[in-house]
């Protein structure tokens, strides 16, 4: 009878599942609002951007910014540039348009204002500017004829590159995005991370721990790097994709939660937590 009861139960849960389906949350407006996306910023956390254009000669997109409520938080109204595209999109959608690539509090400067880059688009080539909540240009890059990147070269240190008509340019950038971001992240036009580390194990552990890992498609080599709960690299290894993992000794290491990142291409991991015990 016990078994007839716990099929009856495994049967209904199967049911309930398969009848799952998409489910419409919410709409924004009739018209004017063509992309969107969510982003993930350091002090306010994730939220839901939508671009709405103007419907006006010379005018450009407003960006808007939404709680996951639905209510309206931020906006940011991108100026209009003469002779530029001020119609843009979430992420390089073709040459002719215009496109809005990371949004954040802390990256481009060390204020709390809420910053956005946006690339505009024009037949004689590119600019990018970073506009902030109040819609002031606070920083530009002209002669633009590639795509703007931020790549993180370390824990919590970023870098912007791109291309110009005078060569690449590779600029330092004074603030961070949130840890669970850290490939490109904390920022509009996300890029998923890359899920190539296992957790270590055993874990806890007080001597040898096994990692598994997968370098991604067409890279050939990867540092897997330890860091202490103050971010200190403790370790590090020049890793292939020869075993697909690595036995780590831990055994010197004193008692505490450390993090281990794989670094391929200049970009990290999602992070695994690894506790050590003495």
């Amino acid at each position: 009878m016990r078994i007839v009861i716990l099929c009856g139960i495994i049967l209904l849960a199967i049911a309930r599942s398969s009848s799952a389906q998409m489910t419409l949350a919410q709409t924004f407006g009739s018209t004017g609002y063509h992309s969107s996306e969510v982003v993930d910023l350091s002090i306010s956390g994730k939220k839901i951007a939508m671009l709405r254009r103007q419907n006006a000669i010379n005018a450009a997109d407003t960006i808007f910014y939404y709680n996951l409520d639905y209510s309206l938080w931020k906006m940011i109204p991108c100026p209009a540039i003469p002779g530029y595209n001020g119609d843009f999109h979430f992420g390089p959608v073709s040459s002719a348009l215009g496109y809005v690539c990371y949004s954040s509090e802390k990256l481009f400067n060390d204020d709390s204002l809420l910053e956005v880059a946006v690339q505009y688009e024009s037949q004689s080539g590119s600019r990018i500017y970073v506009i902030n909540e109040n819609g002031i240009l606070i920083d530009s890059v002209l002669d633009v004829v590639g795509d703007f990147n931020i790549q993180s070269t370390a824990p919590g240190v970023f870098i912007a590159s791109v291309r110009t008509r005078t060569g690449n340019r590779i600029y330092n950038l004074p603030g961070t995005i949130p840890c669970n971001s850290c490939s490109v992240i904390g920022i509009a036009h996300q890029e998923k991370e890359m899920e190539m580390l296992s957790p270590p194990f055993p874990n806890p552990s007080s001597n040898q721990v096994q990692i598994n890992f997968t370098l991604p498609e067409g890279v050939v080599i990867g540092e897997l790097s330890i860091y202490n709960g103050n971010g200190q690299k403790v370790k590090s290894y020049t890793v292939d994709n020869r075993f697909g993992f690595i036995l780590v000794d831990n055994s010197q290491l004193p008692s505490g939660i450390y993090c281990v990142k794989l670094i391929t291409n200049g970009r990290a991991s999602s992070a695994q937590k690894m506790l050590v015990i003495k």
